[in-house]
């Protein structure tokens, strides 16, 4: 259920990010950042050039969606309700965008007593896919794979990996991730 969605005006000019994530077990965040015109509407803008005017982070009521349409139309609703009173022209000629092409998320999962190993995960949200690798700062042996779709979060995809240290098989604790900018 990590995304990213791309709100673009009439004019196909960006005018709001919000980057979804579930990082902790039953609670969703969500980052936006609002962006403003380069040029006003009177002159012509070939370039689409627009600049950060507002961003902040929100807590989100944790549900778990049963499809991607019910997650667009939960995203649509929360647009209307933190940017709608900036929205100049009508909802339905807002463009709302997800991409398409597959991001990157890099954890480090690591605690007082050291690391344990890195985490990768590849996914499409509108294309459905989610990859995810564990890679064992022990020993590759206990590298661990994960092939699913966007329903599930990151999160409960790195909670399944079993984790070996020393002879014992633990889980890996939210509290031990540490998230890494994203790579498009």
């Amino acid at each position: 259920m990590d995304r990213t969605l791309k709100v673009y005006t009439k004019t196909q000019h960006l005018f709001a990010e919000f980057t979804f994530n579930y990082d902790h077990a039953r609670q969703a965040t969500a980052h936006y950042i609002q962006y403003r015109r380069l040029y006003r509407d009177d002159e012509e803008d070939e370039s689409k050039s627009v600049y950060p005017m507002d961003e902040r982070d929100l807590y989100l009521n944790f549900k778990q969606f049963a499809s991607i349409d019910e997650i667009k139309k939960h995203d649509v609703e929360l647009v209307k309700k933190e940017l709608g009173r900036d929205m100049t022209d009508p909802l339905a000629t807002y463009k709302f965008v997800y991409e398409e092409q597959p991001i990157l998320l890099r954890y480090i999962v690591a605690n007082h007593v050291g690391c344990m190993g890195m985490v990768n995960v590849l996914y499409s949200f509108i294309n459905n896919t989610k990859e995810m690798k564990f890679l064992s700062a022990f020993n590759p042996r206990f590298d661990y794979e994960i092939s699913t779709n966007s329903l599930e979060t990151n999160l409960s995809c790195i909670l399944r990996t079993p984790l070996y240290v020393d002879r014992d098989v633990r889980e890996i604790s939210s509290y031990d991730l540490k998230r890494l900018d994203p790579w498009y």
